[in-house]
């Protein structure tokens, strides 16, 4: 048990850096650092618990920067992708949910370095209720709400400050969902509340020095930074779902 504090501060500096720079990504870094010293019903509620500290921060910061008609139309595609998520996870296996949405997002990103998002471009309502669908559907059924909203956010003719800020508070929306039902589940226990304490320090200097370093690079080192994130993003559930289906 030693390395355990030690893997849970590491855990929340990186993840504070990431979500301060990228404005997304503070799970998808964290989780699999805090599941090689927690089972996963300890791990998984600690780093939402992570992640909505995060997301709380940066709203207080960029509250200013959020696209509200975006984010309405987002939440409202979200709501019916849940329930339909529900309906899916009872035959679909997480692996093929996966792998069809880790080959989606690198289609993304291949479709985003051909022909790069036009700076003038309205966001799109309808691609926005399709993200938001996507979003809600695939979260319920594997956990991983963010990537089809960060794919389609991308893609908008936003500068990195609108773009984080309005990644931000729809992860924070959805977070507090999250957290909810893991507390009336039981598995916010006095363990995950504790190492949530001893990693707020971490937390809150990764998110100063991810903060600080977004705001020494230009808009273009910004979106490249970004779609790198994404194809990680991609290719890993790509991965995990091959493994999977090979077992």
């Amino acid at each position: 048990m030693e390395p355990l504090l030690p893997v849970c501060l590491t855990a929340a500096l990186l993840a504070g850096f990431v979500q301060g720079f990228a404005g997304f990504g503070s799970v998808l870094v964290a989780l699999p650092l805090l599941l090689t010293v927690l089972d996963v019903r300890t791990a998984v509620p600690l780093g939402s618990l992570v992640a909505v500290s995060i997301n709380v921060v940066m709203v207080a910061r960029l509250h200013g920067h959020i696209q509200r008609g975006p984010m309405k139309t987002l939440i409202a595609g979200s709501l019916p992708g849940m329930a339909a998520g529900a309906w899916v996870l009872k035959d679909a296996p997480d692996a093929l949910i996966k792998g069809i949405l880790g080959a989606v997002i690198l289609l993304l990103v291949a479709q985003s370095v051909v022909s790069p998002a036009p700076r003038t471009a309205p966001a799109g309502r309808f691609w926005a209720v399709v993200a938001g669908f996507c979003s809600g559907t695939v979260g319920v059924c594997t956990g991983a709400n963010g990537p089809p909203v960060i794919a389609w956010a991308s893609r908008q003719p936003w500068r990195r400050d609108e773009l984080r800020a309005t990644l931000t508070f729809y992860f924070l929306l959805t977070g507090l969902c999250i957290v909810t039902v893991q507390s009336t589940q039981g598995v916010v226990t006095r363990q995950v509340l504790t190492l949530f304490a001893w990693s707020l320090p971490a937390l809150l200097a990764g998110i100063k020095i991810g903060g600080a370093c977004c705001g020494k690079v230009d808009e273009r080192t910004f979106r490249t930074v970004v779609l790198t994130l994404l194809g990680l993003i991609g290719t890993s559930m790509v991965w995990q779902a091959a493994g999977t289906a090979l077992r």
